[in-house]
């Protein structure tokens, strides 16, 4: 006679399911984008990112921002996006676009292949990681 474990008996008597899949992570519903103007910015020169965050009809969102640096894919500095203010390790909150003309690569970042990632959050509608690779030059 093959013993049945009593879990599994006793989800089999209240018709629930032995074993719950697991969740799929919830996908994210709005259209992020990210531009730049290269992939070899010269290290101490201003280097403008601009990050877009819309609904798939084109409304305008309220969302974060946040910089990592990746170097061979592990993350190697967090920094929050500086358009009007100091270096902060915050979320930068904007509503549809934002425009950061204040951004540097610093000269001990050159010759190695780094990537800028751009977390993009909206509330209640989830995040995207907008990747970007770059090799900054003198």
């Amino acid at each position: 006679m093959r013993r049945i474990p009593l879990t599994a008996a006793l989800a089999v008597a209240l018709g629930l399911p032995a074993a719950a899949p697991t969740a799929a992570p919830a996908k994210a519903t709005f259209v992020s984008k990210l531009k730049v103007p290269g992939h070899h910015p010269k290290a101490g020169k201003r280097w403008t990112v601009t990050v877009t965050a819309r609904t798939r009809s084109g409304k305008a969102l309220r969302a974060t921002a946040l910089y990592q640096f990746l170097y061979q894919g592990q993350v190697v500095s967090t920094q929050g996006p500086t358009p009007h203010g100091p270096d902060n390790k915050r979320p930068y909150h904007f509503k549809g676009v934002m425009h950061d003309p204040s951004f540097t690569w610093p000269a001990r970042s050159v010759g190695y292949r780094l990537t800028l990632r751009v977390v993009v959050r909206v509330k209640g509608r989830g995040k995207r990681n907008l990747d970007y690779w770059v090799r900054v030059r003198r």
